[in-house]
């Protein structure tokens, strides 16, 4: 069979038309000789290492625009944000940690050495060769075709592939900088979020928690010397709090800054004293506040409806005072009615 005949069409995860036209003109404009293949380079802040010009042209075409770390350009600032936000340094080496005790030191080393034996690996680009076999991206499951550019990483073995654009880390979705990767399970990650599937990490310093104890709160992770006040600084460990819009407070802050109102008697609520929210609206715990609008009746400890930040009984709303139930005699004079306009049509 030809080779040109053997490639598939165009579909999702090929090479665009105006791709290949791009690589084209890059190969023609660039020399690829072995004398002068540095320059060819130049324009990129990181190549990856080990393959031929031509084709490092063709793998930065298969990456969206501002992903491309040309030299002083948008793609190259990404790059360096995300070499600080997925690899942090304070993950590998106590240099850039806070206070660590000696236990710790030594816990961070043989954290960091396991990682890098067992978990730690750089992609590799690759050109799929012409064999008429079937592919899918690991990723996104999609048909690999033909002479695709793919990415495959030893530790997931040669006859996984991904395309370039779905080398992604599998919490934060971002492309993995420079092709560096941690496998955990079968899914890739990101320094950073593969660190987290195996310790915590302290929401206020950033740094992974190797101490023997901690704060868990509001779905996040504090060390327990950092599970402060956002407004006056005091420890709450064991103490209580308002967690609201990513701020923890204690109460005497959240008292002094903070005020809620009932949504029945328009009152001031204290927020140490019993009460009820739901979202952003707020009742005092007591039968004459938390009732229903329509009927007035008490609702603690019964189901209810939320509509137009108001209280009813009932489900869906649906209460007697605000939806009355048709009585018997009302249905009675209606089916009458109905009857009697019969009779008038028919003999008109």
């Amino acid at each position: 069979m030809d080779r040109n005949s053997s490639r598939c069409e165009m579909s999702e995860g090929c090479l665009s038309p105006a791709s290949r036209i791009r690589i084209a003109a890059d190969i023609h404009r660039h020399s690829t000789s072995d004398d002068d293949s540095g320059c060819v380079l130049e324009e990129y802040s990181w190549v990856p290492s080990g393959i031929k010009p031509d084709m490092i042209h063709m793998y930065f075409a298969c990456l969206p625009e501002d992903k491309i770390p040309y030299v002083n350009s948008i793609g190259e600032e990404w790059r360096t944000h995300q070499l600080h936000y997925q690899l942090p340094p304070q993950d590998s080496d106590a240099r850039y940690c806070g206070k660590l005790d000696a236990r710790e030191r030594r816990e961070l080393v043989q954290f960091e050495l396991g990682r890098k034996r067992e978990c730690l690996g750089r992609g590799t680009i690759e050109q799929l060769p012409y064999d008429s076999k079937r592919r899918h991206c690991h990723q996104c499951k999609g048909s690999l075709c033909e002479g695709n550019m793919v990415i495959t990483a030893e530790r997931f073995g040669h006859d996984v592939h991904w395309h370039p654009k779905c080398f992604v880390c599998t919490e934060c979705s971002n492309l993995l900088v420079d092709l560096i990767y941690f496998k955990y399970g079968g899914d890739v990650f990101c320094g950073r979020h593969h660190a987290e599937q195996i310790k915590p990490r302290c929401a206020r310093c950033d740094e992974l928690i190797f101490s023997t104890e901690c704060t868990e709160a509001e779905g996040r992770t504090w060390h327990m010397a950092h599970f402060l006040c956002s407004d006056c600084g005091v420890q709450l460990g064991g103490q209580r709090y308002i967690g609201r819009s990513d701020r923890i407070t204690c109460i005497p802050c959240y008292l002094q800054n903070c005020s809620l109102v009932c949504n029945t008697c328009d009152k001031e609520i204290i927020v140490d004293k019993p009460h009820i929210t739901q979202g952003d609206t707020h009742w005092h715990a007591d039968q004459s506040c938390f009732c229903c609008n329509g009927c007035g009746k008490n609702l603690l400890g019964k189901r209810y409806s939320f509509r137009d930040a108001k209280l009813y009984c009932g489900v869906n709303g649906n209460c007697r005072k605000r939806y009355p139930k048709v009585t018997h005699f009302l249905q009675s004079f209606i089916l009458s009615l109905h009857i009697c306009l019969s009779f008038l049509f028919l003999f008109n």
